[in-house]
């Protein structure tokens, strides 16, 4: 079974996580089989040491001369975890995963060694959590990696007493983490005190389990499929939702529409108890509510008609960008893109040579835009361009020393209070902001 799985990638390198211990060994002799078959295989291996252990770095030690004595690669990185806010085991998972980043090549492919028994140990405590779906769909197969790369579970289908019977069998050693043992974490206490009981009663237990969260995540593959397509009928870009007839919909189809659309955009799935929040403190505010739910690096927020999931990004409302160089682009920041000069771009008067060419991010006061006979105060300017409160101060304004000239992409200041003249360039926002 393993070889079917390498072989349906034997024309891409694959990057093993080898921690030494009894599963990652497991899969690194595999890895070794299969190139005696299939030359054409390429691997190379990565130790974490997370230094947590006294003996880690002989277990770092370990791992060198293995990969030494077998001719293979081998990356060690040391990591640092901050285990107060998240918990060792999640802030370990977190810089283990930072770490294969920093080091992985184009189209390499991660190989972990997870096995039938993590499956199920997985599934139980997504239980133990109350997890729907989602959680009960346990470890997949195969995912993305920080969207350029994948990895890979070929261990899925076999029980870590089937691993470690080979490797016995086989006479190869392996690290033995006594912190494995320690039942104060929930997995551990699961392996040892629960998971025996269990196959002792129910010998197939954990292949029970195992095909359970098999079959939820087929069924949750055709859940997405569907609730994508009907996510669709509400959205007006990726991060924007129309919530005009929301309350229409059922309570389940409402949560699980608000759950699909953090998926979509990369964000992490909210609580059933901030979807709830979402909805009635967000949803039925008011349409010029200012309310707002933060959720870890980003806001929900509603304008008029419309929800939005905005990035939380640095103040830049007292920032002044001097253009000294009008002839090349300016680079804004907060990845706001770029102004430009060039033939497409608003026609706008050209600076007298003793005015300082600038872009602000705040202005206060009334103004005489184009096409209009009286002066209106700017809140008034961007209710009227449904300019959403928190991009107003997003947009460049363009100055001639203090003077604003344009609020570009968005409303030009009257040429009446300026000298009309004759000289004019055409200047360009680059961006991709949304209303």
């Amino acid at each position: 079974m393993i070889i079917k799985y390498i072989e349906k990638k034997i024309n891409f390198p694959f990057l093993l996580a080898y921690s030494g211990g009894l599963d990652s060994t497991f899969l690194l002799y595999q890895l070794l089989k299969i190139k005696k078959i299939r030359p054409q295989l390429t691997f190379r291996a990565i130790h974490i040491n997370h230094q947590l252990h006294e003996q880690s770095y002989q277990w770092s030690e370990h791992c060198k001369k293995t990969c030494e004595k077998n001719n293979i690669s081998l990356i060690i990185k040391k990591i640092v975890i901050n285990k107060k806010k998240i918990g060792i085991e999640a802030a370990a998972r977190f810089q283990r995963y930072k770490a294969i980043q920093e080091e992985i090549s184009p189209q390499e492919i991660i190989l972990t060694a997870h096995n039938l028994n993590d499956q199920c140990e997985t599934f139980l405590l997504a239980l133990k959590r109350g997890s729907g779906i989602t959680g009960l769909s346990g470890i997949s197969y195969q995912r993305t990696f920080f969207k350029n790369n994948i990895i890979i579970r070929p261990l899925l289908n076999i029980t870590r007493s089937e691993i470690k019977s080979w490797i016995i069998k086989k006479k190869i050693s392996w690290i033995k983490d006594i912190s494995n043992y320690d039942t104060i974490y929930d997995r551990n206490f699961l392996r040892h005190k629960i998971l025996p009981l269990l196959t002792k009663r129910w010998p197939s237990f954990i292949k029970k389990c195992a095909k359970s969260a098999f079959i939820l995540a087929q069924e949750k593959k055709i859940l997405y499929s569907t609730l994508k397509k009907q996510l669709e009928k509400y959205l007006i870009s990726n991060s924007i939702l129309c919530i005009a007839s929301f309350k229409n919909l059922e309570l389940e189809m409402r949560n699980s529409l608000l759950r699909m659309w953090f998926k979509i955009n990369n964000c992490t799935i909210p609580s059933y108890r901030i979807i709830h929040n979402i909805y009635y403190e967000i949803i039925l505010s008011k349409p010029d509510s200012k309310a707002k739910i933060i959720i870890k690096n980003y806001e929900i927020r509603r304008y008029r008609q419309n929800l939005y999931l905005i990035k939380i990004l640095p103040c830049i409302k007292h920032l002044i960008l001097i253009w000294n160089k009008p002839w090349n682009a300016l680079k804004l920041p907060n990845n706001l893109g770029y102004i430009t000069k060039n033939k497409f771009g608003t026609i706008l008067p050209y600076p007298k040579k003793n005015e300082l060419i600038n872009i602000r991010f705040q202005v206060s006061g009334h103004f005489l835009i184009q096409n209009c006979s009286k002066k209106k105060s700017i809140s008034k300017i961007w209710k009227e361009h449904r300019i959403a409160p928190w991009n107003r101060n997003n947009i460049p304004l363009l100055f001639y020393n203090n003077n604003l000239i344009s609020a570009l992409g968005v409303f030009t200041v009257s040429q009446k209070e300026r000298n009309i003249r004759n000289c004019t360039w055409n200047i360009s926002w680059i961006n991709n902001i949304e209303n």
